[in-house]
């Protein structure tokens, strides 16, 4: 009977014959990678730097190859401010009469989107440089190759909808992009008068020149900022009219029922300029490896498993933490995210032991600038060192340490039909549950691959009182909840991977960080800054689009709570109801305004 038994056994398939996942192992890495040592891993920071060397040396141990720019790594620069510096200069020289000069930092400055170089060339007047089909064009029929282009500040105005339209394209950088495209070799943007020229005592916005961040992007021209004030110096020299006069003209003041009409003007002169801008840069760095599949039947493609490594630092940029002493500590962020870094790290232990078995190969990202407005995925998704079209599929894990009793939450189910049954049968077999998201959108990387038309998945335990304060440490973490997500990820990657056909992608535009919920209906923009949320698009039709908002704008407040980063708006709308009206306040090139927005749902 004995030896029976034996044989018996020996002929049994051993279901833990390759190491699962190691709950000590996970927690060592969270440990380490939010000890104080690494000061929070602030993005650009010397404990980012440690963390990502220490990340890199786990996937050379494992035997994995680097698939970065420069080995493991993939070098992220992103704006952190800019300095105009003291030979910028700026002339108008009309046909008759002396050159004007003008006073740097009074009358005009070159804006944070501005290239340095100079320019000289004839001047042109291109109305508010608004170019919107079908309702408004400021260079239909006109040439501005070669010269120098000014235009008025914001938008012009006629009231409901017509509005609304034009606000998308009233930012500085939307301006400027319009000028570089027509061939125009610098752009002066003017405080458009009735805006800023007010009579004594009247409240408004005040005529000085634009000192802060305008966007992210950078023009390819030099780009200035003008005073109404300054430009009344010179327009009825260059332009024949005063500023104030070229404007009644567009909005054909006293003319009835009428909307604004494009008017430009050929100068009567030449302008010559300078513009010194330098700019304060944040250099992080993606850590980029590739397990190479070793199954015989192997098949094309590759899966990417990531996270994002970054954190707060010290909490000068996002904290949450509402005691100002407490404001300056260390952020460790065990949780946010040190623990979706620890799942990338195991899986990849786990996943390399049973490399003989996988037909698909395996890369694993962690990306620096998540806290900024997910700037590293969105780096390599524009500068992949693996060609987009290889890759079949990302999941992504950010926040996968307090599950704490709770369902664990799996957003983008709807970006492939593969997933939904794929998921619930992983599910069954682990003993888990888990509400699913069926879209592809969120605020963690995952929404940086959707945007190129991949399928997804978001694996995310929640938000807690913790989070973005200095009380997110190791202790906290739920260490057999993030046992069991680590587990799920592994075995959802190995059945992507080894998948016969590639994974089929569909649309689905809908939030994907938690069940239906009230949305603004907005996607991120690139940099920001300390101080807001930026806006990168506008879902068509969607809350933000209908009240006014525009890309570009950065989002300070909502209802008088300040968003100083994507995760607090979101934690603030997470309160609101699908419906609701609230008041949400905007800096769009350097100005506070307010907007009434019904929140759609998602």
């Amino acid at each position: 009977m004995r030896t029976s038994l034996l044989a018996l056994l020996c002929l049994a398939p051993l279901v833990w014959a390759e190491p699962p996942i190691q709950r000590g192992a996970l927690l060592d890495h969270i440990k380490r990678l939010s000890d104080d040592a690494w000061g929070g891993r602030a993005t650009g920071s010397e404990g980012e730097e440690k963390a990502t060397t220490y990340i890199a040396e786990h996937f050379e141990s494992l035997g994995l190859k680097p698939a970065g720019e420069d080995g493991w790594f993939q070098t992220v620069e992103m704006p952190a401010g800019h300095k105009v510096g003291t030979n910028t200069t700026f002339e108008a020289r009309p046909t008759r009469g002396d050159p004007v000069p003008f006073a740097l930092q009074k009358e005009f400055t070159a804006l944070s989107i501005s290239a340095s170089g100079g320019a000289e060339g004839e001047a042109v007047f291109a109305g508010y440089g608004i170019v919107a089909p079908q309702r408004y064009d400021d260079y239909a029929n006109l040439d501005v190759r070669g010269k120098v282009v000014f235009v008025f500040r914001r938008a012009p105005r006629a009231g409901g909808a017509w509005n609304r339209a034009m606000t998308a394209h009233a930012p500085f950088v939307s301006k400027a992009k319009r000028a570089e495209e027509r061939g125009a070799i610098a752009l002066i943007v003017v405080n458009t008068p009735s805006a800023y020229v007010r009579p004594a005592g009247r409240r408004g916005p005040r005529d000085v020149v634009q000192r802060g961040a305008v966007g992210a992007d950078t023009a390819k021209i030099p780009v200035l900022h003008m005073t109404a004030a300054a430009a009344e110096r010179v327009f009825p020299a260059l332009f024949g009219s005063t500023a104030a006069e070229l404007e009644k003209r567009i909005q054909r003041r006293g003319v009835q029922g009428a909307r604004p009409s494009p008017v430009t003007v050929a100068g009567r002169g030449r302008v010559k300029l300078h513009a010194e801008v330098s700019r304060e840069m944040l250099r992080g760095r993606n850590v980029c490896a590739r397990l190479v599949a070793g199954s015989p039947q192997r098949l094309d493609g590759v899966l990417v498993v990531g996270a994002h490594h970054d954190h707060l630092g010290r909490g000068r940029w996002g904290s949450l933490e509402r005691d100002p002493k407490r404001r300056g500590e260390i952020h460790n962020g065990a949780d946010d995210n040190a623990s979706g870094t620890a799942g990338v790290l195991e899986v990849a232990r786990y996943l390399a032991s049973k490399r003989d078995e996988l037909r698909r190969d395996i890369l694993f990202l962690t990306f620096t600038g998540e806290e900024r407005g997910l700037v590293g995925s969105r780096y390599w998704c524009e500068n992949p060192t693996v060609p987009l079209q290889e890759l079949i599929a990302m999941i992504n894990m950010d926040m996968i340490g307090r599950l704490d009793g709770k369902k664990l939450f799996i957003g983008g189910i709807g970006t492939s039909p593969t997933w939904e049954p794929m998921l619930k049968e992983l599910l069954r077999e682990a003993g888990m549950e888990a509400d699913f998201g069926v879209g592809g959108r969120a605020p963690s990387d995952n929404t940086s691959f959707y945007q190129k038309n991949m399928p997804v998945l978001f694996f995310f335990t929640g938000l807690h009182d913790q989070y973005h304060r200095p009380d997110d440490d190791w202790e906290r973490i739920d260490r057999a909840g993030i046992e069991k997500i680590a587990s799920l990820v592994a075995q959802t990657a190995t059945r992507t991977a080894n998948q016969p056909q590639r994974l089929k992608f569909q649309r689905a535009d809908q939030g994907g960080s938690g069940p239906k919920r009230a949305v603004i209906g907005i996607s991120l923009g690139g940099g920001g800054g300390d101080e807001g949320v930026p806006i990168g698009s506008l879902s068509p039709g969607g809350a933000a689009e209908k009240a006014g908002l525009a890309s570009g704008d950065l989002i300070v407040s909502i209802d008088g709570q300040a968003t100083p980063d994507v995760r607090t708006l979101r934690g603030i709308l997470r309160k609101m109801k699908i419906g609701q009206k609230i008041k949400v306040e905007v800096v769009r090139d350097g100005e506070k305004q307010a907007y009434e927005v019904e929140l759609g749902g998602a």
